[in-house]
């Protein structure tokens, strides 16, 4: 495919901040850099692998984390961008000082965080996507390999810049059909880039391998099955309805380097929200799909939801364990309400509890399958699945399900401490309700939850708004995450007690990363909103009436900025 057509002089913008341009300390990130990450840094997007996020860094620990104070801010320059999202929702990556950011829109930054109480912007690599293009905009990341950083734009250009200077060394065109949008950060593995689009949209969802080198494709997996294709008798016979069943990656996988396995969520089937449109089980959409990262071949799924009637997305972390007996496990927040534990071999299913407070769609998972107990396997192929509330509603008919449409947990990563053994999921409590379409429901509210290698759960706290932007587990003993009204904290990683917050003043969608400068140790949080908390905002959500931030968060909906914390 050609490469995007440049406006001359795009490469980068070079800000020099009134010093030289800094290249810093850090050197080429090499793979074996991504397999032993050093503890200070965070080299990619769930910071290993696993997509544990945890960080062996303790100078900040439960003892002291009340004493955290700002270190410095720096902002970055809103753009305005059509659609749902562009915000801030990734994950910030720093090598040796050295950070990289991506904003909703895609432009990458360079920024300079060596000095320890001021940040610098060194370049913006602005791919300058159309800002009409319509869709969901929140670019959730870049990865590092060698001494390139490689992005994807909303509309599907994968780019490798120099991470030095800032200069596109080349794009390639991944799109395959117009309708495809593209959010996640892609997988750097040795010698290639892991992408797909995200769902929703009526397009054919796939992951792609590809060249690390030039971006030419290696190998694809499509996540909607075909005809003649295993699982393609899970939608309608007769039809090409498949070629539109959706089933996008929103978000970044985890691999097994040992296996050489690649572990990614898939997103609903579409046509969304009827599933009378799409008979069938639709594979493998609502799943984990697991794949030989060499050749792209499928090796097992597990699917959460088969015939998805509610847009449960299974996109979120799947983060990958071993237990004190040797044994690999998948575990997993599913946007259902559920929690799932799988044998990370051959996707045998382990157990599984409901951690959100209300769960009405289906009555339980069978103990020995995983599967929704109304499930019927006669009807995988052509049939309509009935859960506990019965035949499908309809648009028309009002219907009250929970968990709310977006989770559960969504799109926001968990974490793992290395010390508990426990996993920290951010989930959203509350319904929904269809009345002539989806509607929001309930106010929603948040919870953190924390879940043992069993798959049950060993704690939780309730949160009064949303935790958007993730947790994150660090070897001090202190999780950390974040509201939607603005709210920044440290909790223990026993008992979830908040040790310390501080209100930031703008909604946080992203997640919090902690890295070490010369020995000293920083937790750093983007804040500012994507605008789909506009369109949940007085409808489902208790900021804007209740939350005394609730003026500045609107007001503040275009500042972007990332908040710099230390002892």
């Amino acid at each position: 495919m050609q490469s995007r057509v440049r406006i001359a002089g795009l490469g980068a913008l070079v800000l020099l901040a009134g010093t030289a341009l800094s290249t810093g300390a850090s050197a080429q990130v090499t793979y074996d850099r991504l397999l032993n990450p050093e503890p200070g840094n965070w080299l990619m997007n769930n910071m290993t692998y696993d997509a544990n996020r945890y960080v062996e860094l303790d100078e900040i620990n439960k003892d002291n984390v009340g004493d955290l104070r700002l270190a410095f801010v720096i902002s970055l320059i809103p753009r305005p961008i059509a659609g749902i999202g562009a915000g801030l929702q990734a994950t910030p990556l720093v090598d040796n000082g050295i950070l990289y950011m991506t904003d909703g829109g895609a432009a990458l930054y360079r920024i300079d965080v060596s000095s320890g109480d001021q940040a610098y912007i060194n370049w913006i690599m602005d791919p300058e996507t159309d800002p009409e293009i319509a869709g969901i905009n929140n670019n959730r990341g870049a990865a590092l390999l060698g001494d390139l950083a490689y992005t994807i734009t909303r509309d599907g250009y994968l780019i490798a810049t120099n991470a030095a200077t800032g200069e596109v060394e080349w794009d390639v065109a991944t799109q395959e059909d117009p309708d495809e949008y593209f959010t996640m950060a892609p997988m750097a593995l040795e010698d290639r880039i892991i992408m797909g689009p995200a769902g929703d949209a009526p397009m054919r969802g796939w992951m792609d391998a590809r060249s690390a080198e030039d971006g030419s494709q290696l190998w694809r997996f499509w996540t909607v099955a075909g005809p003649g294709e295993p699982g393609g008798e899970t939608w309608p016979a007769d039809s090409d309805i498949y070629l539109s069943g959706g089933s996008g990656l929103w978000t970044t996988g985890t691999y097994d380097p040992e296996t050489n396995l690649i572990y990614w969520g898939t997103a609903n089937p579409t046509p969304f929200g009827d599933p009378t449109l799409r008979a069938g089980d639709n594979l493998y959409s609502q799943a984990v799909i697991v794949i030989d990262a060499d050749n792209g071949a499928l090796q097992w799924y597990f699917q959460y939801t088969p015939n998805d009637q509610w847009d449960y997305d299974e996109i979120g972390t799947h983060q990958l364990v071993t237990t004190d007996s040797g044994e690999k496990r998948i575990l997993h927040f599913g946007r259902n309400g559920f929690t799932y534990a799988l044998n990370a071999a051959d996707g045998t299913f382990i157990n599984g509890v409901p951690y959100v407070n209300e769960v009405t769609w289906t009555a339980g998972l069978d103990p020995k399958t995983g599967m929704p107990v109304e499930y019927d396997p006669a009807l995988a192929a052509g049939g309509i699945q009935v859960y506990a509330h019965g035949a499908f509603a309809g648009e028309t008919q009002v219907d009250r399900f929970c968990p709310n449409l977006q989770g559960g947990v969504n799109f926001q990563p968990t974490s793992v401490s290395h010390r508990t053994g426990l996993h920290y999921g951010p989930a959203l409590e509350g319904c929904s309700v269809t009345e002539g379409g989806f509607g929001l429901g309930d106010t929603q509210t948040g919870s953190i939850v924390a879940m043992d290698n069993e798959g049950n759960i060993a704690a939780k706290a309730e949160i009064p708004f949303v935790p958007y932007g993730g947790t994150l587990a660090t070897a001090g003993g202190v999780v950390f995450s974040n509201m939607v009204n603005g709210d920044f904290f440290a909790m223990d990683d026993e008992t979830l007690e908040i040790l310390w917050s501080v209100n930031l003043g703008a909604t946080i969608d992203a997640p919090p990363i902690s890295y070490a400068v010369n020995g000293k140790q920083y937790v750093a949080v983007p804040v500012g909103t994507s605008n789909i908390n506009q369109l949940f905002v007085g409808g489902g959500y208790p900021q804007r009436g209740d939350d005394p931030n609730a003026a500045s968060l609107m007001n503040l909906q275009r500042t972007w900025q990332i908040f710099f914390f230390t002892l």
